[in-house]
């Protein structure tokens, strides 16, 4: 098959959703796809330092992946500038994908923006091209439970969009098994949907465990390494992170690194200038290989959400950690799909959002506990194999394409 895969977020720039749809578009090449990719031409806040100020072709091959890249304005910070970015991404994508001129047996199309669901629309009109609509965040929810969206109009067309795209879509895939619900209950058609999880190879995980000497480069081989690495937004509870620091403070074993962008990152910085949390270092943005070892490098791994965040989602980087056997301590409400899936994973301990008492108690615990440890190491790694092996998942993707074909 001829596939169009279509991401807003592709390599060079920096995040889950680039490295997702790199590894799922290099999977369906191995089985004898061929692969294209529709995305923006990367954004200078998105990408590594080493990156920026670089040129990037609108139309190159990488790894045999056909990338094709739309110019567009782009905003990060202005979230009304951002939301009006996403409702003018379909008509740039579609302009160039009338540029592409080749006929697809299908297209993969990553939401969020929710509004790419105009852009399978116009598709499927124009050539008959079939679309799976792969829900990765489900908003205008989200936005709304953490305040970032408040007035109601704009809420009320998001809404409206929402339930058209469960309605018509030609089918649909979600990371979480609650998605599933969630959607149904807002007019999908549940013959038409699909849990898939965002998958790993294990393969090129076997490599990347590899290397292992972020601690060195950092002069702290004799520190027990706790990492946060990820979005460094409103809705991720990263002040709880701050006070856990704080309070481990005099225990001079421990040190806390933080790794990523967003808007968050000024206040962050302030917090730690101010309260002279020392025991703390945020660092931007890495390529991916050095995300990797410093992953790979860390003690525990913490993945953190607001008690806001109720939408059923799983972060990107759970699978990663997974993949690298690293033991989770996560500060997310007990009643979200990630606690679930931690539970279900035993891929880690969890602690509510704001109980940075607990959080502190739980990175002590499980790094003093070698046994526990090891428990998870072991039984989170069983998990993953079974149910996020990206050759398995690849081919239940090429099962709906087939069957979306035959339609």
């Amino acid at each position: 098959m001829r596939l169009l895969l279509v991401v807003a977020y592709f390599i060079p720039e920096i995040g889950s959703a680039a490295h997702v749809y790199l590894d799922l578009a290099k999977a369906f090449i191995k089985i004898g796809h061929g692969v294209h990719i529709l995305t923006s031409y990367p954004r200078e806040f998105n990408v590594n330092q080493r990156d920026k100020g670089k040129t990037f072709p609108l139309d190159e091959i990488i790894e045999g992946i056909h990338v094709h890249r739309c110019k567009h304005p782009a905003q990060r910070d202005n979230i009304v500038l951002r939301g009006l970015e996403h409702f003018i991404l379909p008509r740039y994508y579609f302009k160039k994908y009338k540029q592409i001129n080749l006929h697809f047996d299908a297209c993969l199309m990553y939401i969020p923006p929710l509004p790419l669901y105009y852009l399978a629309r116009k598709i499927k009109r124009y050539d008959k091209t079939p679309s799976v609509l792969n829900f990765q965040d489900f908003h205008p929810q989200e936005l709304v439970d953490v305040g970032v969206m408040k007035n109601p109009i704009w809420i009320k067309i998001l809404e409206h969009i929402e339930k058209k795209a469960y309605k018509n879509a030609d089918f649909i895939t979600v990371l979480s098994k609650k998605g599933v619900d969630y959607i149904i209950k807002r007019g999908g058609n549940p013959n038409k949907i699909k849990h898939i999880y965002n998958s790993v190879s294990l393969d090129d995980f076997d490599k990347k465990k590899i290397k292992k000497d972020f601690k060195e480069k950092q002069k702290i081989q004799d520190k027990i390494l706790v990492t946060y690495a990820g979005i460094l937004s409103p809705y991720q509870g990263l002040d709880t992170i701050l006070d856990t620091a704080k309070q481990i403070k005099k225990n001079d074993d421990f040190v806390f690194y933080i790794i990523g962008e967003g808007p968050e990152k000024n206040n962050l910085k302030n917090r730690i200038k101010n309260e002279d949390i020392s025991n703390i270092k945020i660092m931007p943005f890495q390529k991916r290989d050095e995300y990797f070892n410093i992953i790979n490098s860390s003690d525990i791994s913490l993945v953190s959400l607001d008690n806001r965040m109720k939408a059923p989602c799983l972060p990107g980087k759970i699978k990663d950690l997974l993949a690298l056997q690293k033991p989770i301590v996560a500060s997310v409400s007990s009643d979200t799909e990630t606690a679930d899936f931690i539970k279900e994973a035993n891929a880690g301990l969890i602690t509510d959002p704001g109980d940075n008492e607990n959080l502190k108690n739980n990175i002590l615990s499980l790094q003093l506990d070698k046994k526990l440890k090891k428990d998870i190491e072991k039984k989170s790694i069983l998990f993953l194999e079974e149910n996020m092996n990206l050759d398995l998942n690849v081919k239940k993707y090429e099962g709906i394409f087939k069957i979306l074909i035959k339609n």
